[in-house]
């Protein structure tokens, strides 16, 4: 599939099931988490997209109207509803490195970086204009000082009890975690590419979602 020039807009969309788990969205009708994104650089190396404040978005709500963490005895099992909300918090810079089980997002408030996340995922499957992935619950915080924190080890165990993974697959899911934190240590690519200085081109509009 051809690689999306600078400033295409396509969705990235997280697995159909809670907390971004589960099989991939092939039906984007499905409860799952989704935001439309801007392409800033697509090629045989890396996916990098732009997500800023006030983008609007896609969520996999608690179909029983609690918190998504409301009740961790049906973290995993509860049924879900397809809503709509607006991104927050932090402008995102998303770096998902070609084949990799994870991906590096840069946190931006008021054009400054305020950190790295490293969300622990499945690797990307590409369609026309979406990237498709299913989040495996561990991720690593690091700051801009570079202290780390390995985030929701308490979940992942909860993801096992209640039939997200075998244990086999959580073994491998941590091994993929201290091996960012390996990478973090060694400070690799792409913690070392300078992205922390990006700024968008500002006649990106805010993405908006498909049909919107």
């Amino acid at each position: 599939m051809p690689y999306w020039p600078a400033g295409t807009q396509i969705m990235w969309r997280e697995g159909a099931g809670p907390l971004g788990t589960g099989p991939l969205a092939l039906d984007p009708s499905a409860p799952h988490f989704a935001a439309p994104v801007t392409v800033v650089r697509d090629d045989d190396s890396s996916l990098v997209v732009w997500l800023p404040i006030g983008t609007p978005v896609l969520r996999a709500a608690r179909a029983d109207g609690l918190g998504k963490r409301d009740d961790p005895d049906t973290l995993f099992t509860a049924p879900l509803a397809l809503s709509h909300g607006v991104h927050g918090l932090y402008d995102q810079l998303r770096i998902a490195p070609t084949g990799r089980p994870w991906s590096v997002w840069l946190m931006f408030s008021g054009g400054v970086c305020c950190g790295w996340y490293v969300n622990l995922e499945r690797p990307h499957v590409r369609t026309n204009r979406a990237v498709l992935t299913s989040d495996r619950v561990l991720d690593v915080v690091v700051a801009p000082d570079r202290s780390v924190t390995l985030k929701d080890e308490d979940e992942l165990v909860l993801a096992v009890s209640q039939g997200v993974f075998t244990p086999s697959e959580a073994e491998a899911i941590s091994a993929d975690a201290a091996s960012i934190l390996a990478l973090v240590d060694s400070w690799g690519s792409p913690f070392c590419d300078g992205c922390e200085d990006f700024a968008p081109d500002p006649a990106w509009p805010i993405p908006h979602l498909p049909g919107g």
